[in-house]
């Protein structure tokens, strides 16, 4: 007598990008440290904990989609490099830019945001994605650059 095996039911699935509302955004392209500030700032600079935000850019390194990917504490935000890049495969971007807020005040980069921006690096990397540059916002129009600090290597 055969015993047969359960069968397990698989999902068939699809995936679709949601627009949940659009903005202007004045420059058009972000090409330089300032012109992502003023893309993240309107969304995370005055947040009363950390936000961790990614914008997709097209080949013209115009933004297509912004994502508020994580929210955190006062002093932490536990975002994970799939989380980022979901977004950036969904929204077919070629490069991203990545932006997260010190609600201190401060832009000082913690051994927890160079380490996660070499993570992010390196994922970016291997799924053919640009990592344009990750942002550390203060108050008062204050920022750092990881690309300009050289935690991010130029891969072009």
């Amino acid at each position: 007598m055969k015993i047969s095996q359960p069968r397990k039911r698989v999902a068939i699935v699809s995936l679709e990008l949601v627009k949940e509302s659009s903005t202007f955004y004045a420059a058009r392209t972000c090409t330089s440290p300032q012109a992502v500030y003023e893309l993240f700032a309107p969304f995370i600079e005055t947040k009363d904990r950390e936000h961790l935000v990614v914008a997709g850019l097209n080949v013209k390194n115009e933004p297509t989609a912004i994502q508020v990917v994580h929210i955190g504490t006062i002093n932490q935000s536990l975002a994970f490099p799939r989380d980022i890049l979901k977004m950036a495969l969904l929204s077919n971007t070629v490069s991203i830019c990545v932006g997260h807020n010190h609600p201190s005040g401060s832009v000082t980069a913690s051994l927890a945001d160079i380490e996660f921006t070499a993570k992010l690096e390196k994922a970016c990397r291997l799924l053919q994605i640009n990592l344009q540059d990750h942002l550390i916002i203060g108050s008062g129009g204050k920022y750092l650059s990881m690309k300009a600090e050289r935690y991010i290597t130029d891969s072009k």
